[in-house]
């Protein structure tokens, strides 16, 4: 009877788990781009919640290890005015690590200009590369929070605008060609340790906070950049800054302060010791005058009854 009820609970336990996971994926939805991309580049928009997968031209996009993955919330994709505009939700989306997202669409006739807002609200981790390309006037919009721990490339032509929070962990790269420099604007970058970011021909000083100011001060790197995308982007840049640790200031000791300290110490306790009646002079000289002031009072309480 035991062994046939731990039997009906397992199998129990078994449909339940089975049930779960039935429930959880069943909204999961497989979307190929290039089965929806007429309607798409007709201005029909795409939700991708993290439960969904993203492909296109055979390589997963937003999905588990794709080059994004969300954590939570979901993105929107809306094409319009000739760009392709992806809008986070509440979301916690990664950039996975060994993975890179090029912020650009290549139709096999065209490539399309990506415009990628990071709402309010929102957390971006860039663990791997995210790249606007050179030439493609993308646009990376911050309003939530970006931590880049891999590399966040800006190249030429392209615009990061922060209203919210960067933090700089692993490379940010701001590259130029020939004279046309990527646009940040006034956005700021809080660098950590082990954080760098390079400048190819602007020097953008004051768009970088120093996370650990009470350790660490901001110091020039070896200003050369290397990328880690399929095709690296390297460059030597004018511009290039790290953190380094405060070297710690130690205060000298002046010969024979420090005994002289100690030897005044050492009288003022020997005095104390030597001397003890003082104290217990004063005590008693205070005992006799509350008992003085106390027959006093008796006499003239005796003299006037």
């Amino acid at each position: 009877m035991k062994n046939l009820k731990k039997g009906l609970s397992i199998l129990t336990f078994a449909f339940v788990m089975v049930i779960s996971l039935s429930v959880v994926n069943v909204n999961a939805e497989e979307i190929k781009l290039e089965d929806k991309l007429t309607e798409f580049l007709g201005g029909t928009a795409l939700t991708i919640t993290k439960d969904d997968t993203l492909t296109y031209d055979g390589e997963t996009w937003i999905g588990v290890n794709g080059r994004i993955s969300l954590v939570s919330g979901d993105v929107t994709l809306k094409y319009e005015n000739n760009v392709v505009n992806i809008t986070t939700n509440n979301t916690e989306s990664i950039v996975n690590g060994g993975k890179q997202f090029i912020m650009q669409i290549d139709t096999g006739s065209d490539i399309l200009t990506v415009k990628l807002t990071n709402s309010k609200g929102s957390t971006l981790n860039v663990e791997g590369t995210l790249a606007i390309p050179k030439g493609s006037k993308g646009v990376l919009i911050n309003e939530g929070t970006v931590n880049v721990y891999g590399n966040l490339e800006i190249r030429s032509s392209g615009t990061y605008t922060s209203t919210g929070t960067t933090n700089v962990y692993g490379n940010v790269a701001v590259l130029a060609d020939g004279t046309t420099s990527a646009n940040i604007g006034d956005s700021i970058f809080t660098l950590y340790k082990n954080g760098n970011i390079y400048s190819e021909k602007e020097d953008i000083s004051s768009n970088i906070v120093n996370g650990l100011e009470d350790t660490y001060e901001i110091v020039s790197n070896d200003k050369h950049y290397v990328g880690n995308t399929t095709k690296p982007v390297e460059a030597d840049c004018e511009y290039g800054y790290t953190l380094q640790a405060k070297e710690v200031e130690e205060v000298p000791v002046v010969p024979g302060e420090d005994e002289n300290v100690s030897d005044n110490l050492k009288e003022e306790v020997s005095e104390e010791v030597a001397n003890p009646e003082t104290s217990d002079g004063i005590l008693l000289f205070l005992g006799l005058t509350v008992v003085g002031i106390a027959g006093v009072a008796l006499t003239y309480r005796r003299l006037h009854n």
